[in-house]
């Protein structure tokens, strides 16, 4: 026998053993399944092994691996009693054929060599009786057929196994995935609320901050009391009037305490409150009123003041009217000019 024969007999027999590991049982059956000459191989180490066991034979720990095997199950119980009793059977017969023979020859000196079970069947199989041709003959079907039911469902099993094992790690990876798509549309959904929510939080504070700018819009301009009839009113836009070439005039009636200026907006102009000086043409400054607010009519936007006649003197005035933003900052928001005409009899 070859080494490599001698390898895959030992491979072969650790196999029908279940000595074999995982790598060597599926190369057994790989082999097996698509190798006839291979498979006819493993069923005669089969019977062999099966000799063995039955003759009390086989080594303690082959003995025990076998019957952790063929013991397991019904079927393998079954199939070890079968060759016990085929063991008898053959004992007996054998027997028979040995006080025949001794009753036609002697006995010779030195003792054949001890055949397996399996020699004995082919012997028997050739030898002229026919009983015993025929009793061998069905001997050797029970085990070939046998082992090729135990390869069978040890090959089923196995797959099986595999099957199952395969589903199992798809299972895995499928609830992975799920839990990592699961992970990251919660990440995405925490996201999108966490932008939501400084949205609504930037919009909420602009509103707040238009809702306050339109109660200052809404509000009176701070003025005293003046009652109807004493004072004088005027309308003036910002720079020179249009088609004219001067300012306008205000003629200041004896009795009058108070004048009325409404300063008429640009309508790309808003500001939190305003700040009013009037000067003189010279540059003299004879009036200042802060904190004014714009006030929203139908004829466009206006900030009112009022100034006591007493501070307007014959003459051309300079009216700069300057706006405060967000950052408390003044800037020009524009120049209204005027001349004013009081009358000698003034309070």
């Amino acid at each position: 026998m070859t080494t490599q024969s001698a390898k895959e007999e030992q491979l072969m027999t650790r196999y029908l053993l279940g000595a074999a590991t995982e790598e060597q049982c599926v190369e057994v059956e790989e082999r097996f399944l698509r190798d006839a000459e291979y498979l006819e191989q493993l069923r005669a180490l089969e019977c062999e092994i099966i000799d063995d066991y039955a003759r009390g034979e086989m080594p303690p720990p082959e003995r025990r691996s076998f019957e952790r095997r063929a013991l397991a199950s019904p079927q393998g119980r079954e199939l070890v009693a079968r060759a016990r009793k085929l063991q008898a059977q053959l004992n007996q017969m054998a027997a028979e054929v040995r006080v025949a023979s001794e009753e036609r020859a002697p006995e010779p000196l030195i003792a054949a060599p001890r055949e397996s079970l399996w020699k004995k069947l082919r012997s028997r199989l050739l030898a002229p009786a026919p009983v015993l041709r025929y009793g061998m003959a069905a001997a050797a079907s029970i085990l070939l057929l046998g082992g090729l039911w135990l390869l069978r469902e040890e090959s089923l099993s196995r797959q099986q196994i595999a099957q199952l094992t395969a589903e199992r790690d798809l299972a895995r990876r499928n609830e992975k995935d799920l839990q990592e798509r699961i992970a990251a549309q919660r990440g995405e959904l925490t996201s999108q609320l966490k932008n939501e929510k400084s949205r609504l939080d930037a919009e909420s504070a602009r509103n707040a901050q238009m809702q306050l700018e339109i109660r200052q819009l809404r509000a009176p301009s701070p003025a005293p009391p003046i009652p109807k009839g004493d004072f004088v009113e005027l309308a003036l836009t910002s720079g020179i009037e249009r088609n004219s070439r001067e300012p306008r005039k205000l003629s200041i009636p004896t009795g009058v305490r108070m004048v009325k200026l409404q300063l008429e907006l640009d309508p790309s102009v808003n500001h939190r409150d305003y700040r009013v000086e009037l000067t003189t043409a010279a540059g003299v400054q004879v009036w200042v009123q802060r904190e004014l607010t714009a006030q929203q009519s139908d004829w466009g936007r206006f900030v009112t003041l009022m100034i006591p006649t007493r501070a307007l003197q014959a003459g051309e005035y300079e009216l700069i009217l300057r706006g405060l933003t967000n950052e408390r900052k003044d800037e020009v928001a524009g120049y209204y000019y005027f001349i004013a005409s009081p009358s000698d009899g003034r309070k």
